[in-house]
């Protein structure tokens, strides 16, 4: 157990609590070594300690910015314009903080009905190549959780939740003058592949973008439920089921459709 996270928990609620009632019942409160030792702590992997000491750290962080904040103001309102700029990209920062921690937790639940990984979006890993049939399994996906209810896909994730990141594929295809140029050229091309595949009336329900997740970028792509059925290439109908995506035909498919898209 990382020392670091005890601290951590003894000072939450819990562990507030958890404090109290190892003390002793005399006038003034005590606690010896062997009770702290018999305690009962909840114990998570290393790495999730971790995670949650660093969390904490980045979040006292922000609170001592936003306290900053509210001095700069009261002694100088004058300067609000820059300090509502930095307030602007504090909340930058938190969002994408919560994005981290959300995407940390799908990897760990793993793949599932509303949750499904892909390593790359167009590079074939063994051949190192271009190839439209590692892009188009992405599209399927997509059009599955429209046609479904609604997911997440993650771009950069192996089937083992293991985080291998796109700036290889960026790199290799969509190369510019620096990083963030060759990202922004990757999510266009992302974004013309669902204009082309899936159409650009479905962009309302498709959230997408770039999240760094242990110094690795991943493509985080939010799906909510269409309200009307949603065609792969005006012909080819998916759906979600439990982990996988599946294609429906004939009779099938227009149950599905009866059903699904009731008015």
């Amino acid at each position: 157990m990382s020392a670091d996270y005890l601290a951590v928990f003894f000072q939450s609620d819990l562990g507030r609590l958890t404090r109290k009632s190892l003390g002793t019942d005399s006038w003034i409160k005590t606690i010896n070594k062997s009770a702290i030792e018999n305690a009962s702590i909840p114990i998570p992997a290393l790495k999730v300690q971790e995670q949650i000491v660093s969390s904490l750290q980045k979040l006292k962080s922000i609170s001592n910015r936003v306290l900053s904040f509210e001095e700069s103001l009261a002694k100088n309102p004058i300067s609000s314009t820059k300090v509502l700029s930095q307030i602007d990209k504090v909340l930058d920062a938190v969002g994408e903080l919560a994005d981290t921690d959300r995407i940390s937790s799908l990897i760990r639940e793993g793949e599932s009905k509303s949750v499904e990984f892909k390593e790359t979006f167009s590079l074939d890993v063994n051949k190192q190549t271009k190839e439209n049939y590692i892009r188009a399994s992405s599209i399927k996906t997509i059009a599955a959780f429209l046609n479904s209810d609604g997911g997440v896909l993650l771009i950069g994730v192996n089937d083992a939740g293991v985080i291998t990141g796109l700036d290889t594929e960026v790199q290799k295809f969509h190369k510019a003058d620096n990083i963030h140029k060759s990202r922004d050229r990757f999510l266009l091309d992302f974004k013309n592949a669902l204009k082309h595949h899936i159409g650009e009336q479905f962009y309302t329900f498709i959230n997408h973008r770039l999240v760094s997740v242990d110094s690795q970028i991943v493509l985080f792509v939010e799906c909510k439920a269409s309200p009307m059925a949603v065609y792969v290439d005006n012909k080819d109908f998916f759906v979600r089921t439990n982990p996988s995506t599946d294609q429906l035909e004939g009779p099938k498919l227009v149950a599905y459709i009866q059903n699904h898209f009731k008015s």
